[in-house]
């Protein structure tokens, strides 16, 4: 299947958040691992992958060498058990939406993000001002669910820790499991209905040139293409050479596809004028707009 896309290129600012210092002498940090598997309509068997998150604290000679630790799991767009994914571009019926659980490890009690149901435990630094620990997620697609849109599944959960069991959330972070059902691949980000994680569509690229530059002039593009897990595609950009304002200039592609993983993949297009060119501009600044070059996902 092909399927063709219309690039309009466009440059993105990267915006930095600066982390506010925290008043504790431990401070700590949350990073999480996401999972991607495949489900057949009406499985027989349950779907299940594991993911970590792991828990690293720092704390100063003169602090205790325990600390205690609460991590939570929250329940993405919707709560309650059970938790449900959706489909990147479906609605909330039963078609576009998949019950699954995410357990703590080597259990089957759900890991929510109150109470018992978080994960608690010590982390013991001996002598060390460093200390880490790994934790164990289950995701599980249950077994029997039938009806669903092909496609890619998937929410985005957050965890959180605390230090004590009731005080401040101190560290963040947020995972996604996702769900591949039949090959499907798309473009950035999806038109309408529930978004896909981490998408970037394809914008337009400017490409600026002063008359007789003594160097090449380059500008480039980013985008995404999310397939669903072990779907091998190709990619494709045409055309790949152009002329504008006189001007000589090429396209290309920062590769030639990939297998699916079911997350967004990146993927860049940088647009080259070459040294040395008068172009034809009469003014002191001139535009032109080339419309109709495509990104092709084969697959």
């Amino acid at each position: 299947m092909s399927v063709s896309y219309a690039l309009r290129i466009a440059l993105a600012t990267l915006l930095c958040t600066c982390a506010l210092h925290a008043k504790a002498a431990v401070t700590c940090t949350l990073t999480a691992t996401s999972v991607s598997l495949n489900y057949v309509n009406n499985q027989g068997t349950n779907a299940n992958a594991s993911g970590n998150i792991t828990l690293n604290c720092t704390r100063l000679a003169s602090d205790l060498n325990t600390q205690n630790y609460w991590v939570s799991i929250g329940f993405g767009t919707q709560a309650g058990i059970p938790r449900r994914i959706f489909r990147h571009g479906g609605g909330t019926a039963d078609a576009d939406r998949l019950n699954v659980s995410i357990f703590k490890n080597g259990t089957a009690t759900n890991w929510t993000n109150t109470g018992g149901g978080r994960v608690n435990g010590t982390l013991n630094f001996g002598a060390a001002l460093n200390a880490s620990v790994v934790l164990t997620y289950n995701f599980r697609v249950t077994s029997g669910q039938n009806g669903n849109s092909f496609g890619i599944y998937d929410d985005i959960f957050v965890t959180n820790l605390q230090l004590t069991t009731n005080g401040p959330v101190v560290a963040t972070t947020a995972f996604t499991p996702t769900v591949s059902i039949v090959a499907a691949c798309f473009v950035g980000q999806v038109a309408s209905g529930n978004t896909a994680p981490g998408a970037i569509s394809p914008s337009t690229l400017t490409l600026n040139y002063t008359s007789f530059a003594l160097a090449p002039q380059t500008a480039t593009m980013n985008f995404t293409v999310d397939c669903t897990r072990n779907t091998t595609y190709t990619l494709a950009l045409s055309p790949t050479a152009g002329t504008l304002l006189g001007l000589n200039y090429t396209l290309a592609l920062s590769g030639a596809g990939a297998t699916g993983t079911g997350f967004a993949q990146p993927y860049t297009v940088t647009g080259t004028i070459p040294a040395n060119q008068a172009g034809t501009c009469s003014t002191a600044t001139c535009t032109a707009t080339q419309p109709g070059v495509t990104v092709t996902v084969t697959y």
